[in-house]
């Protein structure tokens, strides 16, 4: 089957031109097998416990034409077999647990690729205009052994538990308990979900924080101690990790809201 061909803006670079096709995580971190591809008004017009329906299968993974041929070829030689590695320790780890992880765990990683690769997919979910107000982190993902970044950028970790796969570009997080506002993008796919803020706390108190591993040299190679939470991500919302029986007892309340 000949490829389809996709012209626009990379979301990485910036060049208007012919784009490839994204793997968001990489292929080889588990992101080889048909995927459905749901609208996001027809997952956020649904409770978790009803059957999704309809959908187009996307063949190759999931993903999208984000990236331009040299981009999509240089972040995956640079970065794609490091992540794919980190990725088959976090499937391990939970296929050991049962999905129950609750100690301290040895990672072993190559931290600053690993960093590098999040920072790409979460481009690709972006617009490409995320990338006229993040120079910085472009050309954090762009130069391979680029280090550091600044306080503004955090990214978390944790490990995907119940619930599907999902993406979110830039997004405005609300905690209408404590009134904490945050802006966040979010990639969550097994077995490891990341989100990115902007300047303020994670959504969940237990994540783990990665931003450190910007601070490595791209050789670098660690022994690292991780403790990662199992989130749920029923819901398209992101930062929305509540499980079932919580979101049943929202819905609860606010039909209870609505009646008095």
């Amino acid at each position: 089957m000949p490829r389809k061909k996709v012209n626009g803006i990379c979301h990485l670079c910036g060049v208007n031109g012919p784009l490839s096709f994204e793997h968001v995580p990489p292929r080889a971190a588990f992101n080889d097998r048909p995927i459905v591809q749901r609208k996001i008004d027809e997952l956020l017009d649904r409770h978790p416990r009803e059957p999704i329906r309809g959908g187009t299968i996307q063949q190759q993974g999931a993903g999208g034409y984000t990236l331009c041929g040299p981009c999509n070829s240089k972040t995956g030689r640079w970065y794609g077999k490091r992540f794919a590695e980190w990725c088959y320790q976090g499937i391990e780890t939970l296929h050991r647990t049962e999905g129950k992880p609750s100690l301290i765990y040895l990672h072993y990683l190559f931290p600053l690729a690993i960093i590098k690769q999040v920072a790409s997919m979460i481009f690709s979910v972006n617009t490409p205009h995320f990338r006229e107000k993040n120079t910085e982190l472009e050309r954090f993902v762009l130069d391979r052994d680029r280090k550091h970044l600044s306080p503004r950028y955090r990214f978390f970790a944790y490990y995907t538990g119940a619930g599907g796969w999902r993406k979110a570009g830039v997004s405005g997080h609300a905690n209408l308990h404590t009134g904490e506002v945050r802006i966040l993008s979010e990639v969550s796919f097994p077995p490891f979900g990341y989100v990115l803020i902007f300047g303020s706390g994670p959504p969940h108190s237990e994540m783990f924080e990665i931003t450190h591993f910007a601070d490595y040299d791209y050789e670098e190679f660690a022994v690292a101690e991780i403790r990662l939470p199992v989130l749920e991500t029923h819901l398209a919302l992101p930062g929305d990790y509540r499980t079932l029986d919580e979101i049943d007892r929202d819905v609860a309340r606010n039909e209870a809201v609505k009646r008095d």
